[in-house]
């Protein structure tokens, strides 16, 4: 199935199901459908789509919570709600769960596409002042502006949420001694092994000159710290690759957010960043 063509629909009438997809596949689009969320989520779980488009009001789970479910799944998936009842609809419970846009019932197919373009116009802007240029991971405004969903959705869900705060160690040697140009091959090299090590759901940024953190959607500690060791070895492994000027190393912390004891991105940083100096001190011993 083509990503960026795809599209799934989810609405418990069964005849609209099939006349939005009709009409969408004649504009060129792959569509599949779902009568309840649960059977919607089973489909998300399999398959990746570009846009999924919603009800609110379905058998058992409701389309706000199908569209945190599923974002926390596939972060890259665009969301558009679909209402009948537009004065009851809320807009910011909407955007909390992870929706970029809503529809009123009736539209017509014309309107939907044009929806369908505008947020994806509005992705790419995002992903532009959103992205460090330079190794292509989210930067400390798109970071902060991600994070802070999660725990929002952390708080409706009640579940902890993990973050990792890595620094990369000694880039002020590499840079003074073998130039910026190698210092920023040694940062480019660092992201692209956290891509490597984390999944494509996860939220990886670099928030600084040698700062990088991540948040492994869904993860328990014991999940999380295992990625920490996959971390380290992926290091090592790229180190044995080839020969270099230089040898990269990260200290890593850890800390994580409880719903029952709330916090901000702030501070959730600044005790994964003691963590970190806490680990960064145990190596110098």
């Amino acid at each position: 199935m083509d990503e960026k063509r795809s599209v799934i629909i989810v609405d418990d009438d069964v005849s609209l199901l099939d006349i939005i997809a009709t009409g969408l596949s004649t504009h060129g689009y792959r569509c599949e459908t779902a009568a309840d969320a649960e059977t919607a989520f089973e489909i998300i779980n399999k398959n990746s789509f570009d846009i999924m488009l919603t009800d609110i009001i379905l058998p058992g789970m409701d389309g706000f919570e199908l569209t945190a479910k599923a974002k926390r799944l596939r972060s890259d998936m665009l969301v558009i709600i679909m209402t009948g009842f537009a004065e009851d609809f809320s807009y910011d419970r909407a955007i909390e769960a992870g929706a970029s846009d809503f529809i009123k019932k009736p539209f017509t197919l014309q309107e939907l596409i044009i929806r369908f373009q505008l947020v994806k116009l509005q992705k790419k802007l995002l992903k532009m002042s959103f992205t460090d240029e330079l190794t292509g991971l989210y930067n400390r405004r798109g970071f902060f502006t991600l994070a802070e969903q999660q725990l929002k959705l952390s708080d409706r869900l009640k579940n902890l949420i993990y973050m990792l705060f890595a620094d990369l160690d000694n880039l002020k040697g590499i840079n003074d001694s073998l130039g910026h140009h190698e210092g920023d091959q040694a940062l480019i090299e660092t992201a692209k092994i956290l891509k490597d090590t984390f999944r494509q759901s996860d939220i990886i940024a670099r928030i600084g000159g040698d700062e990088f953190v991540v948040i492994p959607i869904g993860s328990t500690e014991y999940g999380a710290r295992i990625a920490v060791s996959r971390l380290y070895q992926n290091i090592e492994v790229q180190n044995a690759k080839k020969k270099k000027n230089y040898t990269l190393s990260l200290s890593v912390g850890l800390a994580y957010y409880d719903p029952a004891a709330p916090c901000s991105v702030d501070e959730l940083i600044c005790r994964a960043d003691k963590s970190m100096y806490e680990q960064k001190r145990q190596k110098q011993k």
